[in-house]
């Protein structure tokens, strides 16, 4: 187990590394900055003896003088010395926790549909935000200044022994049990502050949750519902936090302890060599302060064990982010879709989720183009699936989808989805303005595309009645609008994306009758010179479809159009009957 920490440990440190990779300058300009400043602060106490044992005796106050001013001198180059390496640190850091923050944000939106459906919003926030900052942290002055602090460590170390072999000795007898303090503490810090980061997850999880789903908490009063979700939640990541600040608090009293243990040691020691005339005031002043430059490396060595144990726990956090490899992805050389020409084709179409049985049984249809090809069936039959599997959200687990007798996946991804269009029941907007969203994913059209597609969205009369027009905020989600209002803004989004395939998923599925019949027009101008793949809940909308697939439990059961399906009497009859009868 210690094997693998420490392995996480030096892997955590490389990733580190490799961010700053393009400040080689600047971090070697730091380390020589803490060096000089470790230079500084060892010549400091050789000044301070020099005045006891030395300028005091002699009764010299041009000596007095003198090493006072040199005193101050090197006081004010260690204050503009660590000025310089703190500044340049900070620097360094913030530039790291952009681009760290830049690739994670990359890395999520390269993920599957089916990583997003798995993961919690929550999670995934706490892991941008918390988990960057503390990996942010690591990157400081206090970090690098470990290093020079290790180098200090060595050469105050040599220097004392060779002042006091005897006294540092008896101050090395110290250090294995330091050493056990830090074994035992590191990794119950680390198990505890990693219980701390899965409680702050599903805190902000539960925000994420709440915060969007506000509509629904006010129209089924579950106010206080949520407050004792949030109560319980909380107490887990007081409880959590209590415990990793309680092996905190102990560990670092406990230096503590052992760093009094070693000052009494010295002064012991050096009272009773002093009464035998072995050494000076002055030398036993400058031991002591060389002692706690000794043990200034071993305070902030304990303290940093701390952060590291945080930084593992988050770096481990955000590597399982950084490796997450998407499923659907390009081949080498992907062939680029330009133009649609003849047919799309869904050859013995399997699809399971993993682990799953199977959603799709040896699906088989065709959908010409120019044609609108309906899916019906009850919920659960399978259809959503089949329009996600045709933009590659998903993939195939057996057969095939051909556009133009080439398989989907030989097509890159961009260019695929770029011609497709799908308008659902749940409209997707962002928190922004209507102009915004109708051009959301086409900043390339002109503001004459925008008012051609605003117009054949039929979206003309209620921009007009707005005192902002096209400049109003629709809200998070667009919560300012209504059903109807936002199914328009995504008509037109769609009309300006102009892609040659369609997906409506149930568009009108939650408007109310005059709603749908006012969207349903709008529909049909999005729907001229399309080739559409159309699911509809209500069988009112498709009877004009040109080919009509009935689904039940992922198997097509029945094909043909309106009137030859009513004919057939099956499945879509009883169906129909339902509705109208």
């Amino acid at each position: 187990m210690a094997k693998k920490e420490t392995s996480t440990v030096f892997s955590m440190l490389k990733f580190i590394l490799g961010k700053l990779k393009n400040k080689k300058v600047w971090l070697f300009a730091s380390f020589i900055l803490l060096l000089i400043i470790s230079l500084l602060e060892f010549k400091i106490p050789q000044i301070t003896q020099h005045i006891i044992d030395v300028s005091i005796p002699n009764k010299s106050k041009s000596d007095i003088s003198f090493n006072a001013g040199l005193l101050l001198f090197f006081a004010l180059l260690l204050s503009i010395f660590s000025y310089l390496s703190t500044f340049i640190m900070s620097r360094m850091s913030q530039d790291m926790i952009i681009e760290l923050r830049e690739d994670m944000y990359h890395q999520l939106l390269m993920q599957d549909f089916s990583f997003f459906e798995e993961a919690k919003t929550g999670d995934l926030m706490t892991r941008l935000s918390n988990d960057v900052k503390t990996l942010q942290d690591l990157v400081s002055p206090q970090s690098l200044k470990l290093i020079s602090n290790l180098i200090t460590f060595i050469v105050i170390y040599g220097f004392l022994f060779i002042q006091d072999a005897t006294l540092t000795l008896l101050i090395t007898l110290t250090f294995p049990i330091l050493y056990f303090i830090n074994v035992y503490f590191s990794k119950r810090i680390k198990k505890a502050y990693k219980n701390v980061s899965q409680s702050n997850a599903k805190i902000n999880n539960l925000f994420q949750n709440s915060l969007t789903s506000i509509l629904l908490i006010k129209t089924f009063v579950t106010e206080d519902f949520e407050k004792e979700n949030l109560h319980q939640l909380n107490e887990e990541n007081k409880k959590n936090y209590f415990e990793a600040m309680n092996y905190q608090t102990i560990f670092s009293p406990a230096i503590d302890f052992v760093n009094y243990l070693d000052m009494t040691i010295v002064l012991v020691y050096s009272s009773f060599v002093i009464i035998g005339g072995q050494h000076s005031v002055g030398s036993m002043v400058a031991y002591l302060a060389y002692l706690k430059m000794l043990q200034n490396p071993i305070r902030s060595f304990t303290q940093m064990i701390s952060r590291f144990q945080q930084s593992v726990v988050s770096y481990e956090r955000i590597m399982e982010i950084y490796v997450s490899e998407p499923k659907i992805r390009n081949l080498a050389e992907p062939t680029i879709f330009n133009n649609f020409e003849n047919r799309i084709h869904f050859n013995n179409v399997n699809f399971h989720y993993q682990n799953d049985q199977d959603i799709l049984n040896n699906l088989n249809f065709s959908i010409n183009k120019g044609e609108m090809t309906a899916l019906v069936g009850v919920s659960g039959s399978g259809k959503t699936t089949i329009t996600k599997l045709l933009e590659r959200l998903y993939d195939v687990s057996d057969g095939e989808i051909l556009i133009d007798n080439t398989n989907i996946k030989d097509f890159s991804i961009d260019s695929l989805r770029q011609n497709v269009g799908m308008v659902t029941q749940d409209i997707e907007l962002i928190d922004g303005t209507i102009y915004e969203n109708i051009l959301y994913g086409a900043t390339d059209k002109t503001d004459d595309n925008l008012e051609t597609a605003v117009h054949a969205a039929k979206l003309d009369s209620f921009i007009a009645s707005l005192p902002h027009g096209l400049d109003t905020q629709v809200g998070e989600k667009g919560i300012k609008l209504s059903g109807g209002q936002k199914q328009r803004i995504a008509i037109a989004r769609i009309l300006l994306k102009n892609a040659p395939i369609l997906i409506l998923d149930e568009a009108t599925a939650a408007l109310d009758n005059e709603a749908e019949k006012f969207i349903q027009e709008s529909l049909d101008t999005l729907l001229e010179e399309k080739t559409s793949l159309v699911i509809a809940h209500r069988l009112s909308t498709i009877q004009k479809a040109d080919r009509i697939i009935v689904m039940e439990d992922g198997v097509i059961v029945e094909k043909g159009t309106h009137d030859e399906l009513l004919a057939a009497k099956g499945r879509y009859e009883e169906l129909y009957a339902i509705q109208f009868t």
